[in-house]
């Protein structure tokens, strides 16, 4: 019995170290938080349902963005499946290996209300809101927004 749990527990390691062997996080810049003391923007408004894609989740995220910063917000209905390193990102596609991603942080909590606020970089209209697992380079979740300012 003892050899067979080193064996199952082997198999895991090794399942997941041959996972990861060629599985790079994207790319993306990080954002710059700002402290829950730092100005919260008051602008434009877009909300999106959480979709699966490939993992369960639940609940609504909202955008808002004015003068460069931004502020996402997860319902207190949110939850997303147990993964390992779940990462949260806007961008102009939903994939942020491709079109114009910035990394938001890694997810506060997997289920409830969550707020994340950030500096925006200039002239870009994130169309995405994205849960990545990073350690797999795979998606999650995601939802759509409307374009922000």
């Amino acid at each position: 019995m003892r050899n067979r749990n080193r064996m199952a527990l082997l198999g895991v390691v090794l399942a997941a170290g041959f996972g990861c062997n060629n599985a790079e996080p994207p790319t993306a810049p990080n954002a710059t938080p700002i402290g829950a003391d730092g100005m919260a923007p008051m602008g434009t408004v877009a909300t999106g349902v959480w979709r699966r894609t490939g993992y369960n989740v639940s609940g609504t995220v909202q955008m808002v963005a004015e003068n460069g910063v931004g502020r996402l917000t997860f319902s207190s209905d949110f939850s997303v499946a147990q993964t390992p390193g779940p990462v949260v990102y806007v961008n102009t596609t939903n994939n942020p290996n491709s079109g114009q991603p910035l990394r938001i942080g890694a997810i506060k909590s997997r289920t409830g209300a969550q707020t994340y606020t950030f500096q925006l970089p200039p002239g870009v209209r994130y169309t995405w809101v994205i849960i990545w697992c990073d350690p797999f380079n795979v998606p999650m979740a995601e939802a759509s927004i409307t374009p922000t300012p």
